[in-house]
């Protein structure tokens, strides 16, 4: 009889060969055994390929697919057709499961006799190796249909009926926020359920691609929020408060960006662009800000 998984677990990789055999290393200890791995090598220019190739060698659960770099959406879209399990977790390359994970989360999605098309659970970030639990979520039934813009829930933390992508999968186009799409597009018109346990462990690192000391995350946030908001037929659903709320919090977190980058003067421009087109949000936040960065661009003048 041929092997058929319960999961399949797709992990998108990109040049993070130290943090990639961690995830796979912790995927080994999994006390629950039916599942594959497809990792998609995204173009890597490092030695990604062959630490992966070590730490899979004789284990007939890991498939490795190698592909040009195209981004993580297109990474876990090809990881999705190559799968065979019943059901779909994308755990991001810096990213892992605690030992009960699998197993935890098989009980409970045959406890509920698999009745929802889309799980997520709980999950904790990771510091330091010091871990702190995101948040004790007690969600409301119905889900509002803003659940997954108002909180953050990685990939790694959901669980997908494999048929779902039939009809779904990310969009290429919405960078940082592909994953915020297609949860709020599945939550539209498919049964989704919370599962509080606390497995998951969110890395965090310099190299986040949300770390907006570095990377103008926030940017590419706004131009996927735009797509969702504006091209997606579950947009028209937002109402126009939440969708203000969330481009003026894009408009500042860039003008943050600009601020660490050194560059005053767009960092000012987007406080700017923030108050003429959202004056009635975060009002004295954000003109304290304005005032501390004119003031900070003069003093740079006059050294």
């Amino acid at each position: 009889m041929p092997f058929k998984p319960f999961f399949s677990i797709i992990i998108p990789t990109y040049n993070r060969s130290e943090l990639v055999k961690i995830s796979i290393n912790r995927l080994k200890l999994q006390t629950f055994n039916n599942w594959e791995c497809i990792i998609v090598n995204d173009g890597s220019t490092d030695n990604t390929e062959k630490i992966i190739g070590e730490h899979i060698k004789n284990e007939k659960r890991f498939i490795l697919i190698n592909q040009k770099n195209s981004e993580r959406s297109i990474a876990r879209n090809n990881g999705a057709k190559k799968a065979i399990g019943d059901y779909l977790i994308f755990l991001d390359s810096d990213d892992y499961f605690e030992s009960n994970h699998l197993e935890d989360l098989y009980n409970e999605i045959l406890k509920d006799n698999r009745r929802h098309s889309m799980y997520f659970t709980n999950g904790k970030y990771s510091l330091n190796d010091t871990e702190k639990i995101i948040l004790n979520e007690d969600v409301m039934y119905p889900i509002p249909i803003d659940y997954f813009l108002n909180n953050s829930v990685i990939p790694a933390r959901v669980c997908l009926n494999k048929t779902l992508f039939n009809t779904f999968s990310f969009d290429p186009n919405a960078i940082i926020v592909e994953d915020t799409v297609l949860w709020t597009e599945i939550l539209d018109i498919e049964k989704i359920k919370f599962i509080p346990i606390t497995s998951v462990i969110y890395n965090i690192h310099d190299d986040n691609s949300v770390n907006i000391q570095k990377y103008n995350a926030y940017f590419k946030r706004l131009s996927g929020l735009k797509i969702l908001f504006n091209e997606k037929p579950v947009g028209r659903k937002i109402d126009d408060k939440i969708k203000k709320k969330h481009v003026n919090r894009c408009y500042l977190g860039i003008s943050e960006y600009y601020n660490f980058q050194n560059n005053k003067l767009c960092a000012i421009y987007w406080i700017l662009k923030s108050i003429i087109y959202y004056p009635d949000l975060e009002v004295k936040h954000k003109l304290a800000k304005l005032l501390f960065l004119i003031n900070f661009a003069k003093k740079d003048e006059n050294i």
